[in-house]
């Protein structure tokens, strides 16, 4: 690695004062395993405590205390022998078993204090090592970067000791330090230099502080010659892109291409970000270059083809992805393409390929045959894929298969496919079965027996977020509003910060009551959570326009308006329009919303309402 020299001195020597101990000790230090094995563990761990620390005299009478210590040592002895051990290692091994035994207890804190003692007691990297593990298992960043900074003092080459170093420092705002560790990671030459600028890039990235990153990262340039280093620059781009800095990006990567011209990934990279950019002839030109490269690499092909169909090049977007493998989901990527273009003919033609493919997954073959099936419309067929499905895919087939069925119009035939799954102890649904049969009945216009299914889903899984949501959803369409508001409260107590629930109720108690004050706290609760989700500012207006602030609402249903083109957000802003005077521009908003969904009820009920016709 090129390296400009180093200007840090003395600035970012350690800061802990470590106590060190001529022998290595603790070779058996996999007893974390043995003592937490079972009860007569733990009691053989606190008898070697007692048999190390204590004298005989001060150990309370025994009969069994002279062949347990023996057991213990040869034990011990297995693991790596203790007779090389001094006096002063006595310490060591009683801070180490204390944290042992409290890690048993499940006391994290308590365990991660007791090994950061051993480890600065210690010249064992495994000490460190594991003082380390079980800090960041604590939560307790402070420790880890005093039990870190001793494991990469004893194991200066570790990049796993460099990292966590560095990246407890950036957690709690020590840059100076995590600065100092990047750069020793950076000198680790027994590592790939890409990986490790990878590694660097990936920790500043999350850092609140990006002004702070930046400074860490410039400061990383000066000292390392990065200008001839395609790695660096790689990374440097990736840094820039995921600040928002597109053309900062872009150009770092033209000058790694231009040291590295042949590389795949830069390549890819930097089509990414002219797509990114809005550039896509750019972006073909380098995928282009890429798959020229390296044409068996199918991600880059099936991004060169997606170009090539933008561009209207259908011919040689299918020819990209004929010459690839012929694997169930390239057939079925290959069928994708050809519809999305409107060639249905080649589609159907790709698709018949799958009955005569002797796939080595002959599972996945059929679940992507279903699929493409089902896109041609060839329900019953798909549902004839679909039964040939296996393995971790079994439960999404047939979910599909009971959808097709209900849409054939045999909704008992699609509940009793439901229903027999649900025994099979080969298959974990969790709650799918169960929404997917309520959204059968609901779609065949059979809520009532929608809600029967889900009481019955509740009383057996009585925690599942989503059957409780969707059991108040459709309690307050019944009319049944103590049913929904006390579902949805027990979603918010389970889940304070359940944006949707909150919302939810918000929305329905300043919909169908007077309560409009505690309706506005629940839908604050949650824009503050998703200030962005749409559904959420609707509602911020709904409440401010029920509680007579009709500019407030009208602001914000604009803006839920603007953001999605919705039959419900065209109600309500249409409303606050008339009730503002603006008539003309709320038929304006409701015309638009029936071009949206011209069957919406709550846009017909508005209209009607109001006195106006749609």
């Amino acid at each position: 690695m090129h390296r400009v020299k180093f200007k840090f001195t003395n600035k970012f020597c350690l800061r802990v004062l470590v106590r060190r101990r001529q022998a290595v000790i603790l070779r058996f230090m996999n007893a974390y395993n043995y003592l937490t094995k079972s009860v007569s563990g733990l009691f053989i761990a606190f008898m070697f405590m007692a048999a190390t620390c204590l004298s005989a005299q001060e150990l309370s009478p025994q009969p069994e205390t002279e062949k347990q210590s023996n057991t213990v040592n040869a034990a011990a002895a297995e693991r790596g022998g203790i007779s090389d051990l001094s006096a002063s290692d006595s310490e060591v091994m009683r801070h180490v078993f204390t944290a042992e035994v409290a890690v048993a207890k499940g006391d994290l804190s308590a365990a991660a204090a007791e090994y950061l003692e051993a480890a600065l007691a210690s010249d064992d990297p495994r000490i460190a090592e594991r003082a380390t593990k079980v800090a960041v298992s604590a939560g307790d960043w402070q420790m880890v970067t005093l039990a870190s900074d001793q494991w990469a003092m004893l194991e200066p080459k570790s990049l796993d000791a460099r990292r966590l170093a560095a990246g407890s420092r950036l957690r709690v705002g020590d840059y100076v330090g995590a600065e100092y560790q990047f750069t020793q990671m950076l000198e680790l030459a027994d590592h790939d230099e890409g990986q490790l600028w990878t590694v660097v890039i990936a920790m500043l990235a999350p850092v609140p502080d990006q002004g702070r990153a930046n400074k860490i990262l410039d400061n990383l340039f000066k000292n390392f010659d990065v200008t001839q280093n395609p790695d660096a620059l790689f990374a440097h781009s990736q840094f820039a892109a995921r600040q928002g800095d597109l053309s900062k990006a872009a150009a770092l990567i033209v000058k790694a291409i231009e040291l590295e011209p042949e590389r795949v990934d830069l390549l890819t990279w930097a089509g990414r970000l002219a797509v990114n950019g809005k550039d896509e002839d750019l972006a073909l030109q380098y995928y282009k270059r890429a798959w020229e490269i390296n044409r068996g690499d199918v991600p880059v092909a099936m991004a060169y083809a997606e170009l090539l169909k933008r561009r209207g090049d259908v011919q040689q977007a299918q020819e990209i992805l004929v010459q690839l493998p012929d694997t169930p989901d390239m057939r079925f990527a290959r069928i994708v393409l050809s519809l999305d273009v409107g060639d249905k003919p080649n589609a159907e033609l790709i698709y018949q390929g799958f009955a005569a493919a002797d796939y080595t997954n002959a599972s996945a073959g059929a679940f992507n045959a279903g699929q493409s099936a089902e896109l041609l419309e060839f329900p019953r067929e798909a549902i004839g894929w679909y039964k040939l499905v296996t393995g971790e895919r079994a439960t999404i087939a047939i979910l599909r298969q009971a959808f097709l069925l209900a849409e054939l119009g045999d909704v008992e035939a699609a509940r009793d496919l439901l229903a027999q799954a649900r025994t099979r102890a080969d298959l974990d649904f969790g709650s799918q079965d169960y929404q997917a049969e309520v959204q059968i009945l609901q779609d065949a216009d059979r809520t009532d027996e929608a809600m029967q299914v889900l009481n019955e889903a509740l009383a057996d899984l009585p925690e599942d977020v989503p059957l409780r949501y969707t059991r108040a959803l459709i309690a307050v369409g019944l009319g049944s509003l103590d049913q929904a508001e006390k579902d949805l409260k027990i979603i918010i107590s389970a889940q304070p910060g359940n944006a949707a629930a909150l919302n939810a109720l918000g929305y329905t108690l300043a919909d169908l009551t007077d309560r409009f004050e505690e309706a506005e706290q629940l839908i604050l609760q949650a824009y503050r959570l998703q200030p962005q989700e749409t559904s959420i500012v609707d509602s911020m207006g709904w409440v401010a326009y029920r509680l007579g602030r009709l500019q407030e609402a009208e602001k914000f249903l604009r803006e839920a308006w603007s953001n999605a083109r919705n039959a419900e957000i065209a109600a309500h802003l249409g409303e606050v329009l008339w009730v503002s005077g603006q008539k003309d521009e709320a038929r304006e908003v409701w015309q638009l919303g029936f071009k949206v969904d011209s069957d919406n009820e709550i846009l017909l009920e508005t209209v009607q309402r109001l006195g106006d016709k749609p």
